[in-house]
């Protein structure tokens, strides 16, 4: 499947599952037999666990996968054997020469559906994590002429677990039972195109055409706004002033990040951000996410009004521009932070700091014969945000992050990237709002015998928004 294909079909979703979500939210809200504290006080019945059904869709998607790219693609990476087997248990891994967008998308993408086919036979996130793995050690193994990479292994478990747990929790946010009918059929499309594999295993189990009086599937708050940016000139140290098409965003928190609890599940609160600009020779993509892992919530002043939730972060990071290409997988401690002003103010904080686990950046001076032209990286990253709101005024939000990456594969050196992205949006009419947003990228380049590089991009659009809460 092709990535701008593919990056189409999610973004629907996103937009589909926005759509169906918030009312969802809104009636868990309404609903009186529950008191909204989260999800630890929404009483699900949970799937029995069936570990040797997701066991099964493992290795069924492995070997659909393989038929499709044998079959349809032609791939010459699908001549498999024993032999091919054999060779790559005694070649053992490397680092492989797949273009950005395959090691850093397409390979979470495909992680994600070994998650979730535990996820939605009953495991929860931790028991899903080793299927993620074993999933995309076999395929290493087992399902390609290629040796085995390195990275695929790392992004297609690591990257697999951010997307799939989110995609689960919004397909989850999308499905209500109690509904029929039209919204029903909706609800069920729309959660089937955010998660296959859970929809795949809600018809054969018959759930898609069973009602229930109360609600039955996770529910947390959902907040953001989608957008729609005009086209705008950005300015490049290295090419000049460019032409940008227009773009759309979808930016969200999923959960409540202030609700006092002694401990957090794992992306029981998470912020996603999601941003498409399309071009005829390429798909523009940022997918800028973090969630929390463990952590604790805390509260001090007058009145415990002053809220923070401090634990590990998982961080995905995935920016396929024109002119720039960064991302990869982080864990960071954090601190997440709101402060009421008063007056109807209000100020929010974050600050992040932790191990970029595997990550990759375009480099000047590497390219190979299949397009690859970056580097693979080890480092650390660090983030900070600050969001001003007010009631009637609107938000401003200011959200930085640094990147230190040192090459482990490619040109020998360190990159230093630093992004600042401000958007302000202002509310005009109920949902609608008018926003303007902008933001600086810049990176610097020092290799083993190669001259410094220096690569700054700015630019401006204007955004009109509709904000759902």
């Amino acid at each position: 499947m092709g990535a701008p294909l593919r990056v189409r079909s999610v973004a629907c979703s996103f937009l589909l599952a926005v759509a169906l979500a918030s009312p969802a939210a809104a009636q868990f809200v309404n609903d009186t037999d529950f008191k909204l504290k989260g999800e630890d006080s929404l009483v699900v019945t949970p799937e029995p666990r069936r570990w040797d059904v997701a066991a099964l869709e493992v290795l069924t998607l492995n070997f659909v996968t393989w038929a499709f790219g044998h079959y349809v693609l032609d791939g010459y990476w699908t001549q498999i054997s024993m032999e091919s087997v054999d060779i790559n248990l005694r070649h053992g891994f490397e680092w492989d020469p797949n273009m950005f967008k395959n090691n850093f998308n397409s390979h979470p993408y495909h992680g994600n559906t070994y998650f979730n086919a535990a996820r939605t036979n009953g495991m929860n996130f931790w028991e899903s994590v080793p299927y993620a793995f074993t999933g995309s050690l076999t395929w290493e193994i087992f399902m390609e002429s290629e040796f085995p990479s390195y990275g695929d292994l790392i992004m297609t478990t690591m990257g697999g677990i951010s997307l799939g747990e989110t995609l689960y929790r919004l397909s989850e946010q999308t499905l209500d039972d109690r509904t029929s009918g039209t919204e029903r059929i909706f609800r069920e499309i729309g959660a089937t195109a955010l998660n296959p594999v859970g929809g795949f295993n809600r018809l054969v189990r018959g759930d898609m055409f069973k009602n229930s009086a109360r609600v039955n599937h996770l529910r947390n708050p959902v907040a953001g706004y989608l957008a729609w940016g005009t086209s705008s000139n950005v300015n490049s140290s290295d090419l000049g002033e460019l032409a940008i098409n227009h773009a759309y965003e979808l930016t969200f928190r999923y959960g409540d990040p202030y609700r006092l609890a002694s401990s957090r599940k794992p992306f029981d609160y998470f912020t996603f951000r999601l941003w498409v600009s399309s071009r005829p020779e390429k798909s523009n993509v940022s997918i800028i996410q973090q969630a929390v892992l463990v952590g604790r919530n805390y509260q001090d002043g007058h009145d415990g009004e002053i809220r923070h939730l401090a634990g590990l972060f998982q961080h995905y990071d995935y920016v396929n521009l024109d002119l720039f290409n960064y991302g990869g997988v982080t864990l960071a401690p954090g601190l997440v932070s709101r402060w009421p002003l008063g007056k109807s103010w209000t100020l929010g904080t974050g600050v992040h700091a932790g191990w970029l686990m595997l990550g990759g950046s375009n480099n000047e001076y590497f390219t190979n014969t299949q397009g690859r032209n970056y580097n693979y990286t080890m480092g650390a990253k660090a983030k900070a945000t600050i969001t001003l709101s007010h009631d009637k005024l609107g938000d401003l939000l200011l959200d930085s992050w640094y990147f230190w990456m040192t090459g482990i594969e490619g040109i020998p050196g360190d990159d230093y990237i630093g992004q600042l992205n401000v958007v302000y949006n202002h509310k005009i009419y109920k949902g609608l709002g008018l926003g303007l947003e902008g933001y600086l990228y810049d990176r610097r380049g020092q290799y083993v015998g190669y001259p410094e590089s220096h690569v700054t991009v700015k630019g401006v659009r204007l955004l009109l928004t509709y904000g759902f809460y």
